[in-house]
């Protein structure tokens, strides 16, 4: 709470014994019309405890708040509370608190001493990363910065998908036709090519499966021949997917597959068994649940005794426990893998009931194309490459097209493309399903990644123009006009937004204040002279877009969006 919140809910508690200071602090809105103030409390969310109507809880609080030098106003309008600020003492608060570096400590404190670990991206080995990679990939990223930004140890893990079936069909595949030269000269889009043409001749040549089945389990023993493939097949999977994470803005702590885990198999299912959690079911292993839970049983072991990625996420998750004690386990993956999910948390707070709350999956809608269906059996999976290849080249044409003089004009394309598809996907609530639009994630306006980029280059090219001299201070009346004193109330809102998107696991908090932060910035550059403008003016709005700056470039970092100088 800033010191206007904080006086509102003093007052109203030691006054009102009834009421808590946090329901009263959760309670403040900002009013979406400017025009109505600085602050809102709607106080019909006290109508049922106060017994009242909420104009009359308004008069009474009216009464009770008195006179201070803190608001210009406060009045009642159909029992909403408006609160219109002192101006000046508004504007030195926000200011002084960005200039002490108090509230950058403030944030920093909030995760103190906690401990995250986020599981997101985890692509396919020897399957090229495509389009669906990129949501769990970017929103993982993003979450994890988040985290990081607000004081907590975080740690990224990219559980790869590295065991199954299906790498004995490429060990088959590429012993009858190919090499391990071949492989390694022509990486990951040749082993989809295999596995393509694999399945399309298994179709009329069933054998090919049960021949699959005996490399898998040579490769489940050790098998030398196997082990020599499957290496390589990381190994490749790898350099194509670290060149796209590189582009994306994208890094781990933690990089460890499926395979890691099958050492701890046997152990993590004597641990369910010795909490007597386990039954045979049609000669399967399970973990049952109450009927309240409405969910299947969980499968540990087939009846031909063969462990499932279930059994391997519960080991995982016992893993992360103990060699990390996090405070939270967050999974990004889609909105198809809430069943899995559920059933391996409630296996593990089973297993360890102070692990409730500690797991959570973090969904998100599904990505798609216009026209387009993905599978990789089919050969039909869209490259993340090449649509972020695509979306470079696009934005090269378009600067072409407005004759912009930049030095790399291909690195700038690669950086605005890359910020434009990261910005399209986080500025959207993450459950929402989204259809690709190259129109709208590359135009230069709206509130779209370029206009985003674009915004920020405006305020770095002013930066450039003006020195400040050093030791210089903000006077701060001089930011008391509506377009500076708007840009200080969103600023104002800086660590509000990082705990909403915190709690929400939300990264398009974050994007959607970029929007505001940019709308402010460019309301404030139209209106509000700076270049020309007197020498303690200049200054003080110099000082002020500095500090705005450091904010919007910190919001771009959190959400993996390029910083570009020239566009």
């Amino acid at each position: 709470m800033n010191i206007f919140e904080s006086y509102i809910t003093d007052k109203i508690t030691n006054n009102i014994s009834d009421l808590s200071t946090d329901f009263i602090a959760n309670s403040f809105e900002n009013p979406k019309n400017s025009d109505f103030g600085d602050i809102s409390l709607p106080c019909f969310k006290f109508s049922k405890i106060l017994k009242s109507s909420p104009a009359q809880i308004a008069d009474n609080f009216i009464s009770i708040l008195g006179e201070s030098e803190l608001f210009e106003s406060i009045t009642n309008v159909n029992g909403y509370l408006n609160f219109r600020y002192s101006k000046a003492i508004f504007v030195k608060t926000v200011v002084d608190k960005f200039e002490n570096d108090s509230l950058y400590t403030e944030i920093r404190s909030f995760g103190k001493n906690k401990i995250m670990v986020i599981d997101y991206s985890h692509p396919n080995v020897a399957k090229n990363m495509g389009i669906h990679n990129l949501r769990s990939t970017i929103i993982g990223q993003s979450i994890y910065n988040i985290f990081e930004t607000l004081g907590y140890k975080t740690v990224g893990v990219n559980h790869l998908g590295d065991w199954g079936t299906q790498f004995g069909k490429l060990m088959w595949a590429l012993e009858k036709w190919s090499s391990i030269e071949e492989v390694e000269e022509k990486g990951i889009l040749f082993l989809n090519e295999i596995y393509v043409k694999f399945h399309r001749k298994a179709e009329n040549s069933p054998f090919m499966e049960d021949e699959a089945r005996k490399w898998f389990k040579k490769l489940e023993d050790n098998d030398p021949d196997a082990v020599k493939w499957w290496k390589l097949f990381i190994k490749v999977s790898m350099e194509s997917y670290n060149t796209i994470y590189k582009r994306l803005n994208v890094s781990f702590d933690h990089i460890t597959g499926e395979s890691y885990y099958i050492k701890f198999l046997e152990e993590t299912i004597e641990k369910l068994e010795s909490k007597q959690l386990t039954e045979i079911s049609e000669g399967a292993l399970v973990v049952k649940f109450e009927e309240n839970e409405n969910m299947p049983p969980c499968l540990l072991k087939k009846s031909d005794g063969a462990t499932l990625y279930g059994t391997r996420d519960i080991a995982a998750v016992m893993y992360r426990l103990k060699k990390f004690n996090p405070d939270l386990i967050l999974y990004v993956t889609d909105i198809a893998q809430q069943l899995h999910f559920r059933q391996v948390f409630k296996v593990i707070e089973l297993f360890e009931p102070k692990t409730k709350g500690k797991l959570e999956h973090i969904v998100f809608g599904r990505l798609s194309f216009p026209d387009s269906q993905m599978s990789t059996r089919k050969g039909n999976i869209i490259p993340l490459n090449e649509v972020l290849d695509k979306a470079r080249d696009k934005v090269l044409e378009i600067l072409k097209e407005r004759e912009v003089e930049i030095d790399d004009m291909a690195g700038t394309a690669e950086k605005i493309g890359i910020g434009a598809v990261i910005f399209d996907d986080l500025s959207r609530s993450r459950i929402k399903n989204v259809e690709f639009n190259w129109d709208q994630i590359l135009s230069f306006e709206g509130e779209t990644g370029p206009h985003i980029q674009y915004s920020y280059v405006r305020m770095f090219n002013i930066i450039k123009k003006v020195k400040i001299p050093e030791n210089s201070k903000i006077d701060h009346d001089l930011l008391t006009d509506e377009f500076s004193y708007d840009i200080i109330k969103l600023l104002d809102q800086f660590k509000s937004k990082l705990i909403q998107s915190h709690d929400e696991r939300e990264p398009s908090v974050i994007a959607n204040y970029l929007l505001e932060l940019a709308k402010s910035f460019n309301r404030f550059y139209r209106n509000n002279r700076i270049i020309d403008a007197e020498k303690d003016v200049q200054i003080t709005r110099m000082l002020l877009l500095n500090i705005l700056i450091d904010v919007y470039e910190k919001c771009m970092t959190i959400l993996g969006i390029p910083v570009v100088e020239k566009m």
